[in-house]
């Protein structure tokens, strides 16, 4: 029932659906659970609402009595975070209806990039996503499978010697990589990756990145991996956990979902570092002292493999650049003061002009599409 629940939060429920939610409703113990849910979930977009619940409650009400649909029963008002979902259904359904006016009529066309790999040699191989076939090196020797947007080395690898490659995945796009030891990286739109085409048995499974990629590091005690970001390394031996580190982003941010992960200073000794376990992330300020260490749901940090977008406690400006990556489209905000009010926000596989029209219809931000760019006025 909570694909349920996150469709009517979307206005993407069907009739159905909604019938099949108002009767799972009847039971208390299901209202609890709806609540918890929400605040868990999907406060990001509910606690952005500028009205306090109960006035939004009735709004949502009036809208759905104009719409002449028999649904203002489908909840009371015994719980904030359901009427607030109300409210946010009230929205996504009327849209469904065409109520709204589509002023914002323009269409955004997204930069189609592509993904590229770059060998020892610097020759760079472009990789076509919708096909499949044998990955080879300057010297011909076979390096790996791709299948469309994943490329494993663990299979047919022929090189002997450490030589690396570079995966650079472009804004708009994700990949994935099996690297040579059976480590599983996915890696986040506008990120790249350096690692051994090869890992060598005596040596640190060490790769670098820049960008954001969710690690499945396969157990090796005797080589512990290393993924190297900035000044910052992230050591481990088999476990799994997402690492963001883009070069715009003041903070780098290492959340572990699975096992240890010990966070190091490159400048440092290993005894001076810090150690997370699961449910914790690490947050270091590039140039600075100190890794902030919090207690966080993990799910949030690693949604963006589902296709999902989870924005908690940032500026609209830091929204925006993420935006950009996501959807591989310009934003400019010409709003200084609006860029530093701190918002939450979910969405799940919206279009970038769905996106837009949420924050215009119910923050009243206003932004025009010209020239295949986002202006925000």
């Amino acid at each position: 029932m909570k694909n349920n629940i996150t469709k009517l939060l979307m206005g993407t429920i069907s009739e159905e659906e909604l019938v099949a939610l108002r009767k799972w409703l009847d039971n208390p113990e299901n209202q609890s659970i709806l609540e918890t849910y929400v605040k868990g979930y999907h406060d990001l977009n509910l606690s952005l609402l500028k009205d306090n619940v109960e006035e939004a409650y009735g709004k949502t009400i009036r809208q759905i009595d104009r719409a002449e649909r028999p649904v203002r029963k489908l909840f009371p008002d015994w719980a904030k975070y359901a009427a607030a979902a109300v409210l946010i259904f009230g929205l996504g359904f009327m849209y469904q209806q065409g109520v709204f006016s589509t002023k914002k009529s323009h269409i955004l066309i997204p930069n189609d990039d592509v993904v590229t790999l770059v060998t020892e040699n610097g020759s760079v191989q472009t990789i076509d996503v919708q096909t499949s076939e044998i990955v080879k090196d300057e010297n011909g020797n076979v390096i790996g499978k791709q299948e469309k947007n994943q490329i494993n080395y663990s299979v047919g690898n022929e090189v002997k010697e450490l030589t690396y490659n570079t995966l650079n995945v472009p804004k708009g796009k994700t990949f994935q990589i099996t690297l040579s030891d059976g480590t599983v990286v996915h890696m986040n739109a506008g990120s790249s990756l350096r690692y051994p085409v090869n890992f060598l048995p005596t040596q640190l499974r060490k790769v670098f990145l820049d960008g954001e990629a969710y690690f499945d590091v396969t157990k090796d005690k005797s080589r512990p991996f290393v993924v190297s970001v900035d000044d910052l390394d992230v050591k481990v031996l088999g476990t799994e956990f997402n690492v963001s580190s883009y070069s715009e982003d003041t903070n780098i941010e290492v959340v572990l979902v699975e096992g240890a992960v010990g966070l190091n200073k490159i400048s440092e000794s290993p005894e001076e570092g810090v150690e997370l376990v699961p449910g914790q992330r690490g947050a270091y300020r590039r140039n600075s002292e100190n890794i902030h260490i919090d207690s966080v749901n993990t799910d949030l940090f690693t949604s963006w493999m589902q296709g999902h977008l989870v924005f908690r406690e940032l500026t609209f400006d830091q929204i925006l650049t993420k935006l950009g990556r996501h959807y591989n489209i310009e934003l400019e905000n010409r709003n200084s003061e609006l860029g530093q009010e701190v918002f939450n926000a979910s969405f799940n596989d919206a279009t970038i002009e769905e996106v837009m029209s949420f924050f215009n219809d119910t923050h009243e931000i206003d932004y025009e599409i010209s020239d295949n760019k986002v202006i925000i006025k």
